[in-house]
């Protein structure tokens, strides 16, 4: 980054009362636990500061990443000069009546605590998500039987440096949302649950988390599912395939469920990557699938992006 956009980052940053971090990794920041250091990272605790900072980036041309909880992200281990924005102190919202206004860097886990308090459904899913608000509408996250497609109403957004507001009709849902297709920031987002009772909605909430812990190797380093396909079940075949803990590097394909890439020993963002590339490989050559990659790559070059794009062959 030049030194000139440089200290006039640093400069604006400190105007607009935005913390900054000139020390920190993808890999202190990602569930992964993997990626190279960050020129910047910023850590804006309103919607307003967001949508200044963003704003600022987008002006002086400093390529930048958002970021919640890291939950769905792999980062190479290259230096990353720019700027990550990190929205987890943007994390309010509240409930009225049957609706949810919150922002975007706002806990899942939090939100789904108080739809039971209140005895509000459609929700409960939200309590196995280890991620933000913003992050789950962008990806339109779900288990269980429900998603965020279920229970958006409006969603706030920064499109080309204006603020947006898409109802739900107009976000397209699904796992390349509008969000993601036209790189816009999520920045609130306003929910609509059905009523039921406290008692209720807390025994759905612990079912789903004791499936889960069943199912899936909770407390590991990962990013969920790597790879998906609109038909087909894509754990399954690589189960299928006898690819449950096979390694390469510090990374393996879980014992526990196939879907799953682990950092089991402190994994290069390389070895996972290779990992991830290798079963792409094993479901075209196998079964001829075209298996698309569910992790957001950052600060990946072009071409290894294009690896991971959908082909048809």
């Amino acid at each position: 980054m030049d030194s000139d956009v440089y200290r006039c980052l640093l400069a604006k940053m400190k105007k607009f009362r935005v913390q900054t971090r000139l020390d920190l990794a993808f890999d202190r920041l990602t569930t992964l636990g993997a990626g190279g250091k960050i020129c910047i990272v910023a850590f804006p605790d309103s919607v307003r500061k967001l949508t200044k900072t963003l704003k600022l980036l987008r002006k002086l041309h400093v390529p930048f990443v958002v970021l919640g909880r890291g939950s769905n992200v792999l980062a190479s281990d290259d230096f990353f000069d720019g700027v990550a924005v990190v929205t987890v102190h943007v994390n309010r919202f509240n409930v009225r009546g049957r609706y949810v206004r919150a922002q975007c860097g706002a806990s899942t886990a939090a939100v789904a605590q108080a739809l039971a308090a209140k005895g509000l459904h459609g929700g409960e899913f939200l309590g196995c998500l280890p991620a933000t608000v913003g992050g789950s509408v962008a990806g339109n996250a779900g288990c269980f039987g429900q998603q965020m497609a279920d229970i958006v109403c409006l969603v706030t957004v920064l499109d080309g440096g204006k603020v947006r507001h898409i109802r739900a009709n107009d976000c397209f849902f699904r796992r390349d949302s509008v969000f993601r297709r036209r790189n816009m920031t999520v920045l609130a987002v306003r929910m609509k649950f059905g009523r039921s009772t406290p008692q209720q909605v807390r025994q759905t909430m612990r079912q789903m988390r004791e499936k889960k812990a069943a199912s899936q190797p909770l407390g590991a380093r990962s990013a969920g599912c790597v790879l998906f396909h609109e038909r087909v079940a894509v754990s399954r075949l690589i189960d299928e395939a006898g690819m449950k803990g096979y390694r390469l590097g510090g990374a393996q394909v879980s014992q526990k469920h196939a879907g799953f890439v682990l950092n089991v020993d402190n994994a290069s963002s390389k070895d996972i990557y290779l990992l991830i590339q290798h079963l792409q490989a094993v479901l075209r050559r196998k079964y001829g699938i075209v298996a698309k990659c569910e992790v957001q790559l950052v600060n990946f070059t072009e071409h290894t992006n294009d690896l991971f794009a959908e082909r048809q062959e």
